[in-house]
């Protein structure tokens, strides 16, 4: 198996580290968080996160789709918190929220992140059918 590029890497682990911060979230209660709906679209999106971020790993092409499905409404969802948190702190960790999915992003759609997802797909010919091989 092929080790990912940088940017690959630093996704899936930046992908990780929030999906994990999502998933533990709603084991905290925090004062001014709305009700259950927010807390349970935190933890879905968090294990889809994890589920993406392992795929991104693993250079599975279908997973590049996946963390951008799942980063997207990480940042809407996230995105209020950074004008409505009732503390500066909250307002900080939205904001790195924020800035941390949308990096995500960048570095999956970076030309050496294609590139290598590119280049994990099998060419059509790869494995001509028996009998009609070269040079017989």
């Amino acid at each position: 198996m092929r080790s990912p590029p940088l940017p690959v890497t630093a996704a899936a682990v930046l992908l990780a580290l929030l999906s994990v911060l999502s998933v533990v979230f709603p084991l905290f209660t925090i004062e001014g968080i709305p009700a259950a709906f927010v807390l349970v679209v935190s933890f879905v999106l968090g294990v889809v996160g994890l589920v993406a971020a392992y795929g991104l790993w693993a250079l599975k092409r279908r997973s590049v789709m996946l963390t951008i499905l799942v980063t997207l409404p990480n940042i809407l969802s996230t995105a209020p918190g950074m004008f409505f948190a009732p503390t500066g702190r909250l307002r900080f960790l939205n904001i790195a929220g924020v800035a941390g999915f949308a990096l995500i992003i960048v570095l999956v759609v970076l030309p050496p992140s294609r590139h290598a997802f590119v280049a994990t797909r099998v060419p059509e010919n790869a494995n001509p059918p028996l009998g009609h091989g070269g040079g017989e």
